[in-house]
């Protein structure tokens, strides 16, 4: 067995890995190759900083990895972690990551960031092992369009299509910080595929939503704090499905402690399927990063 970094491997066999070790994960997790290629350009994944399980030639096991910049920090983020079936359970994984570890430690970045779904025992025990902290839970909602809970708003209520959002406006609409794959830069890097829209009540910018019109995910959604409780929420949830093509809506990785945003899903019919543990590690001594 063999551990390589990532950087001469092409796409494809990625990808033809990626597949095959999530075909029995708890979330569906095959795509297509374009849209592979979104998610990997969405999180920012750089091959310099990931790494490769190969047995004699062929790619078995992967860790690839997003950079960027976290809560300040140079951080590297795990896009996506997988193993073979039939390579589980030899210790190749903690290998694999402790390579990683070696490599990430010599670079500039100060700190690894990853989410692990709850029920995923195994590898969220091995990342406490090595050192990581949980920093919150994100919890992920579903639903299908037919099951939408829709009642009328309590003021008009305008839509307009955007090409730009104004982040200096809606930040001030969220109650928690959006994960990596959810952020500012993320979308940013991805903005042509994604449909944005605002919610205007006479004239003030009230709520806005981003969204795949195909996929029916629901990047964003928020309400301006102070036009809350008058059925803009669900107005904005209305002209979403109803501009979407896929049979349901999906929303990941709120914040477990945002207790508005989940009890407003829930209100609306949204069944909370999978949550998952958002954690991070130091790659610096405080005295390296000082």
């Amino acid at each position: 067995m063999e551990y390589r970094v990532l950087e001469s491997e092409s796409w494809e066999t990625i990808h033809e890995c990626f597949d095959e070790a999530f075909s029995d994960y708890a979330v569906e997790m095959h795509v297509p190759f374009d849209k592979f290629q979104n998610i990997m350009l969405r999180n920012g994944v750089d091959l310099k900083y990931s790494m490769g399980l190969y047995d004699a030639e062929k790619l078995v096991g992967f860790i690839v990895n997003g950079t960027g910049v976290w809560h300040d920090l140079p951080t590297v983020y795990d896009s996506g972690t997988g193993i073979l079936r039939e390579y589980r359970g030899k210790k190749y994984s903690r290998t694999l990551f402790s390579r990683l570890r070696d490599l990430l430690s010599r670079t500039r970045y100060q700190q690894y960031l990853l989410e692990v779904i709850q029920t995923n025992i195994p590898a969220y025990t091995l990342y406490l092992r090595e050192g990581f902290t949980m920093t919150r839970e994100l919890q992920c909602f579903r639903i299908e369009k037919e099951r939408l809970h829709r009642e009328d708003p309590h003021c008009d209520i305008q839509f307009r299509t955007v090409s730009v959002v104004d982040w200096d406006a809606v930040t001030a609409f969220w109650n928690a910080a959006p994960s990596w794959q959810n952020s500012i830069p993320a979308i940013e890097r991805i903005s042509s595929q994604f449909e944005k829209i605002a919610a205007y009540a006479g004239g003030t910018l009230t709520g806005y939503g981003i969204f795949g019109r195909e996929s029916g995910e629901l990047v964003h959604i928020a309400v301006r704090k102070d036009f809350r409780k008058r059925g803009i929420g669900t107005a904005l949830l209305n002209e979403i499905s109803s501009r979407t093509q896929s049979p349901g809506l999906r929303i990941v990785n709120i914040d477990g402690s945002d207790k508005e945003t989940t009890g407003f899903l829930r209100k609306r019919g949204f069944e909370n399927d999978v949550n998952q543990f958002e954690m991070i590690l130091p790659l610096k001594k405080r005295s390296e990063t000082s």
